[in-house]
């Protein structure tokens, strides 16, 4: 039986998952955090600022062997006073939490402000994730801990150990279905259901669907499960493509994510790598919310 280890700190918990699969979220919308992919652009810090700026609460990072998430992070992080981070995902696989702890330790990163994820990587391994995060508490008593996640065993697995679970490549009824398999573990545990950080992948402007396609068949090669989860999804678009821009298109393709999830996390797939660019489709969606009550 896994440890009980209470409600999820250093984020607001979320209640024992509905049966109709919105948590806290009954009548509501999630709040828009932004994600971008790991690299070395030069003015990270001006995109912290502006994402602050610009009403965000969160920027979520991957971590991958091209691309340092927590170098991103700290980077983004130089100009900032309140904007919180999230790192999504380290790989446990590559990295064992006593290496992940020396990189943040090496890092400027503010830790009052960070989540941090984690995921198998090239494992399949549930034991390496439950390992991984509680030598992870051990060491970081007080960071909140994220997992990614996509199919039932993780997921039940999130909803037993993590504070916040990383789902992603889900429309909105696979993440009711996702939210099921996370009560199932938190209910199992006799604690919170942990936060549902769901990552949205979107393209706004010429080409976006054929990005967003692009992206979706980039993905379903990487593994079994994330070919299992479009198998599960077939022929959709899996994410929000807005050629025209528009806001009102916008908020439309992105308010049945934000009903289902407790994060949504707008990550971005911009026609080019430069800052700009990705600060484009932030200024797009940051607005959302103001138009919505203005309209």
């Amino acid at each position: 039986m896994a440890d009980e280890i209470g409600p999820a700190h250093g984020i607001e918990s979320t209640p024992r998952v509905t049966p109709d699969g919105c948590g806290t979220l009954c009548g509501m919308l999630a709040p828009l955090a932004f994600g971008i992919t790991a690299a070395s652009r030069g003015d990270h810090a001006r995109l912290g600022a502006e994402l602050q700026r610009l009403g965000y609460a969160e920027l979520w990072v991957n971590d991958t062997p091209r691309g340092d998430g927590i170098a991103t992070l700290s980077e983004a992080a130089a100009d900032t006073s309140t904007l919180r981070f999230g790192l999504g995902v380290v790989a446990l696989s590559e990295h064992s939490p006593s290496a992940i702890t020396k990189r943040l330790a090496g890092a400027r990163l503010p830790l009052d402000r960070l989540t941090l994820g984690v995921g198998t990587g090239a494992s399949s391994s549930l034991a390496l994730v439950r390992d991984g995060v509680a030598e992870l508490r051990s060491l970081h008593p007080d960071v909140p801990i994220a997992v990614a996640a996509v199919g039932p065993r993780m997921l039940r697995l999130a909803g037993e150990v993590a504070d916040a679970v990383v789902a992603t490549w889900a429309l909105p009824d696979r993440v009711v279905w996702t939210r099921e398999r996370l009560a199932e573990g938190a209910n199992a545990a006799r604690r919170h259901a942990p936060r549902l950080v769901l990552y949205v992948r979107t393209a706004i402007g010429s080409g976006a669907e054929s990005r967003l396609r692009t992206e979706m068949n980039r993905y379903a090669s990487h593994g079994p499960h994330y070919a299992r989860a479009f198998a599960a999804q077939p022929d959709r678009l899996v994410g929000v493509a807005v050629e025209s821009g528009d806001a009102a298109e916008l908020e439309e393709a992105l308010a049945p994510y934000r009903s289902v999830a407790d994060t949504v996390v707008v990550r971005g797939l911009p026609a080019d790598d430069a800052v700009n660019a990705w600060l484009e489709i932030a200024a797009s969606t940051a607005n959302l919310d103001r138009y919505s009550a203005d309209g």
